[in-house]
């Protein structure tokens, strides 16, 4: 059965999941809505989120191998809604580590997402649908798919399976190391000679 790789792209309104699978040459994309019109307000939303994503996960865990998976971290710099962003990140993590082991989950930075696929960390939302369909010939329907295709990317690449190319690029390398942790520390800078 071949592999496949999760990006999730969560957000306060919806959820944008994408299926990559590389050996069958196809990805499948599903959006949830979490607007308060369908998800409620408060802990019922949240009940209702991680009951969403529970299921959807048990489904794709009982249909396939799935590789690795990559979800959007957190935005440590965001001024609004930190409050209620933290909470679904913390309900969409939980609905994760009830289905797979921590080990193929990934958090990746939203500026590593970007950098993964523009080679820059601060492009805007446009730039980002425009890359992904020059890079991989994927038409995003929205800015919160074309985020979960490129994390689905991240995922196929973390996974030590896969044996996929190494990246051509080298800022994708360097968002690869820094998700697995294995990036390298800066070079000490050199003391000055008082000579």
């Amino acid at each position: 059965m071949p592999r496949s790789y999760l990006g999730i792209d969560q957000s306060y309104s919806g959820c944008a999941i994408v299926t990559y699978a590389p050996a069958a040459g196809h990805s499948g994309v599903e959006r949830f809505n979490f607007s308060p019109d369908a998800a409620g307000t408060g802990a019922r939303r949240l009940a209702h989120v991680h009951w969403v994503l529970r299921e959807y996960f048990q489904a794709q865990r009982l249909a396939g191998t799935v590789g690795a998976i990559c979800f959007e971290g957190y935005a440590y710099g965001s001024k609004f809604k930190r409050e209620e962003l933290g909470e679904l990140g913390g309900v969409v993590r939980l609905a994760l580590v009830q289905t797979w082991h921590p080990g193929l989950l990934h958090a990746v930075a939203p500026t590593s997402v970007k950098k993964f696929v523009t080679g820059s960390g601060r492009a805007d939302k446009d730039k980002m649908m425009l890359a992904v369909y020059m890079r991989w010939q994927f038409e995003a329907p929205n800015h919160d798919v074309a985020d979960a295709y490129t994390l689905a990317r991240i995922a196929a690449h973390l996974d030590p399976e896969l044996r996929q190319e190494p990246p051509e690029l080298k800022f994708q390398q360097e968002v690869l190391d820094t998700v697995r942790g294995t990036k390298k520390p800066p070079r000490p800078a050199r003391a000055a000679s008082g000579r």
